[in-house]
């Protein structure tokens, strides 16, 4: 099979400039990609597993189903370079250096004292940022979500929480007292001292104010590109894997009778372990990202249908909002599915995982499947193309 005659051209952007790749290898990863190829260092590579956030990057798509823009965190060592057609990455570079100016977030970082060694920080900012493009005022409780997937070896974490917290217009060190005053601030509530034990980090005031029209935008030729997708097949060709990409439902099934043996990759948090760490290969891989009946969802009176392509964030989204319009009776099932979601990895690993490949995997510890199937929820095998949850 020849690489260079039988593959697609890879189209995707890097910090707002344009990259093709036309022998793209499957078996490439984008931190790898990142740092080799085009010199972008700033993404560390940590565990390598997708477990500390080092290699934290957003990824932008537009989605045709929801038609919007999404941006979300990932961790780059575990994505292939070939799922990235039609996307858009920004890394740590991207957003701001102390050659132009630094960004807000790595200001509020830099001067809150949430660096010490520094390596984990880029991860850091960028898992701050997606959550930025998305929620310009996050909640606290946002900001402790998305640095979930972020390890930190030096700082205990809470001077980088209490930076970001600066971007939240509720935030505060503390619940404040009736008149405003701060309960750390001992030379205001005990002005008797001459000393006191707490002395603030920076002045909110101080910092440069986010603006989000400063922001990288979603390119516009990958807004054409997914507003008019190709429905035929992709195909990237490696040394020793091929990468297929169906544009349609039938073509995805027709690829899988073809190929049994072949795996259905989405987020790669499974498969990437074993081909990583155990160094498994296969000749054919098969990506169904494209076919949009995975990512539909359908809320009728029998309950919701879920695309199996949904990643584990989007999932979440979805149920936060039924909750929030259904009596709470009606919402016990997915409640639970709620509570027991936000134990599942980090932020970079739900945006990647899809739910039909978590089903799949039945991982031995962690997983949603004992509730679903307490909840008495129908797999839809028969199509392979929805989760039914009644």
């Amino acid at each position: 099979m020849s690489r260079a005659k039988e593959s697609d051209e890879l189209v995707f952007f890097v910090n707002g400039k344009k990259v093709i790749e036309r022998n793209a290898d499957p078996e490439v990863n984008l931190l790898f990609y990142l740092r080799k190829v085009i010199r972008l260092t700033g993404t560390k590579y940590g565990c390598g597993g997708g477990g500390c956030g080092a290699c934290t990057v957003m990824v932008s798509r537009y989605d045709p189903v929801f038609k919007k823009i999404s941006h979300f965190s990932i961790a780059a060592c575990l994505v292939p370079i070939c799922s990235l057609h039609g996307a858009a990455v920004t890394t740590v570079e991207g957003i701001g250096s102390t050659k132009t100016r630094i960004h807000p977030v790595q200001e509020r970082i830099a001067k809150g004292h949430g660096t010490q060694c520094g390596f984990c920080t880029p991860g850091m900012v960028m898992s701050s940022y997606a959550l930025l493009r998305d929620h310009p005022e996050p909640s606290t409780e946002q900001l402790t979500e998305t640095l979930g997937g972020n390890l930190c070896r030096c700082t205990g974490y809470r001077p980088i929480v209490e930076s970001m917290k600066s971007l939240s217009p509720s935030s505060s060190c503390c619940r404040m007292n009736g008149n405003g005053k701060c309960c750390l601030d001992e030379e205001e509530n005990e002005p008797a001292k001459k000393t006191s034990i707490y002395t603030k980090l920076y002045e909110k005031e101080e910092f440069q104010p986010l603006d989000p029209t400063q922001e990288l935008i979603f390119p516009p030729e990958l807004m054409r590109m997914a507003e008019d997708p190709q429905k035929r097949a992709l195909t990237f060709c490696g040394e020793r894997t091929t990468w297929i990409a169906p544009g349609t439902l039938k073509d995805l099934l027709d690829l899988k009778m073809k190929y049994p043996s072949a795996p259905l990759m989405m987020g790669n948090t499974s498969l990437g372990l074993d081909m990583k760490f155990k160094e498994v290969s296969y000749p054919i891989i098969i990506s169904p990202a494209r076919v949009l009946e995975l990512h539909i969802v359908t809320n009728t009176k029998e309950g919701l249908t879920l695309g199996a392509g949904l990643s584990l964030t989007q999932v979440k989204d979805v149920l936060e909002d039924v909750v929030s319009r259904l009596p709470e009776e009606r919402t016990q099932k997915y409640r639970a599915l709620l509570k027991h979601l936000k134990t599942l990895a980090g932020q970079q690993i739900r945006n990647m995982a899809s739910l039909g490949g978590h089903i799949i995997s039945r991982l031995p510890t962690s997983d949603l499947n004992p509730i679903l199937g307490v909840g008495n929820c129908i797999l839809n095998v028969a199509s392979t193309d929805s989760t039914s949850y009644s």
